[in-house]
């Protein structure tokens, strides 16, 4: 047999390492510490890869091919016979049919009570064939299935907030006043009690307004916003506190649990996070630094990050959207997401660095025993500095101060304003 070298093709020995990698940490995760590795071999230049599933019904078959399509483009039907399905790649040029023969062929067999699924080829595999490969195996081997949707997404790695922590927090976020210690800000604020807040606690008001308007009960309601701003200016913090307000679960997503060094895996924990979190009747799915997952198309994207845009785009707007999962998306740099993501955001709302009165505020959020005059000062002096660096100076402004009680064995007292304003143009002075 003539072997099929292609460019991409990963050497046997990496590929069966990494397949193992995989099956063993999918087992870790899955409860099924058991779990059998699938084969995988390398003979007279064909590389072969099986399992023994429990059983083969129809209906998990097409759920293969749905995994084939996802990872591999022109599938065609091979075969399809009771008991013996193939399906086969025809590559990724249609025009260039030398390969049409050679693709890698996907069987699912069925011999009375004997299963097997098999996939094989002349040549090695490429990285899209192996991660197939793998999700096929994930597919006829889920394991216990965890019906709680909050530990599903504490196995993807995925915090969840949920909205009785708003019961127990000193914010005020349950009461009229939702917004707590953040200053300023006010129109990001209305923003959004409009689209979240109040919608959450008076859902028949907005669905009888878009009745009169637009004869149709359905409230006009977004679906994903994106937060955009600098560092520090609370776009986190805003989604805590308005997902606590509405009684939601906030599905705070860190980035790096999403991105993976497996090729393909990034785009699958995407999928299967936001397929979870639409377990939840209604919530928040809070994707913080999401330029890190989609940038610009521009900019030369990898196949991986490609599929991971995909993902999101089909998530956001598409036939995969769900009705009652508010997407939230936080960004330092908007200018460079993919500009079709950015079409799929209903509202954008930008959070700026706070002028000289939110930084007054912040400050007294901080320091509430300092005059009006040495508020005013600091606010005045803090020009181009975000809430969270606010933060940081007045609480290293009470390190400073409970030390010097300390050495010079003074009562207990708060810091003088000198203090914070020393500190604060130590700061300034680092950040040149």
């Amino acid at each position: 047999m003539t072997q099929d070298t292609r460019a991409g093709d990963l050497a046997y020995a990496d590929a069966r390492d990494r397949l193992e990698a995989e099956i063993e940490r999918f087992a870790r995760q899955s409860g099924q510490t058991s779990l059998e590795i699938p084969a995988i071999s390398f003979e007279k230049g064909e590389t072969r890869f099986e399992f023994l599933p429990e059983d083969l019904p129809e209906e998990k078959i097409l759920e293969g091919l749905k995994v084939i399509k996802n990872h591999i483009e022109h599938i065609r039907i091979h075969t399809l016979d009771p008991g013996y399905v193939v399906f086969q790649s025809l590559g990724p040029n249609l025009y260039d049919t030398k390969h049409f023969l050679s693709g890698i062929k996907f069987k699912f067999v069925s011999i009375t009570n004997n299963y097997r699924v098999e996939a094989s080829r002349s040549g090695n595999f490429n990285e899209s064939e192996l991660q197939t490969c793998i999700e096929l195996f994930q597919l006829f081997n889920p394991g216990k299935k965890e019906t709680d949707p909050t530990k599903k997404l504490e196995q993807l790695g995925v915090t969840v907030f949920p909205p009785e922590a708003s019961q127990d927090s000193n914010n005020g976020s349950a009461g009229t006043n939702p917004w707590g210690p953040i200053a300023g800000y006010d129109s990001i604020k209305r923003e959004v009690e409009e689209c979240l807040l109040l919608p959450a606690r008076h859902m028949s008001v907005f669905q009888g307004v878009a009745q009169l308007t637009r004869g149709d009960g359905a409230a006009n309601l977004p679906g994903a916003i994106l937060f955009e701003g600098p560092p520090g200016v609370g776009k986190t913090t805003i989604a805590r506190l308005a997902a606590q307000a509405a009684g939601l679960p906030l599905i705070y997503v860190p980035v790096e649990n999403i991105l993976s060094k497996f090729y393909g895996q990034s785009a699958q924990n995407l999928a299967s996070i936001f397929d979870t979190a639409s377990l939840f009747e209604r919530g928040i799915l809070f994707l913080d630094e999401i330029d890190a997952l989609a940038t610009s198309r521009e900019s030369g994207l990898f196949e991986a990050t490609r599929r991971v845009l995909s993902v999101l785009l089909r998530k956001i707007d598409g036939l995969d959207r769900t009705g009652g999962l508010l997407t939230v998306g936080a960004t330092n740099r908007a200018e460079d997401l993919d500009h079709a993501l950015l079409s799929r955001f209903d509202q954008i709302l930008r959070f700026p660095l706070p002028n000289e009165q939110e930084r007054s505020s912040i400050f007294q959020s901080y320091a509430a025993h300092l005059s009006t005059e040495a508020l005013a000062i600091l606010g005045r002096e803090s020009d181009g500095l975000s809430g969270r660096t606010i933060q940081d100076i007045c609480e290293s402004a009470e390190r400073r101060w409970a030390r010097t009680l300390i050495e010079k064995k003074q009562a207990l007292s708060t810091p003088e304003a000198e203090t914070y304003i020393r500190v604060l143009k130590e700061k300034k002075a680092g950040m040149l």
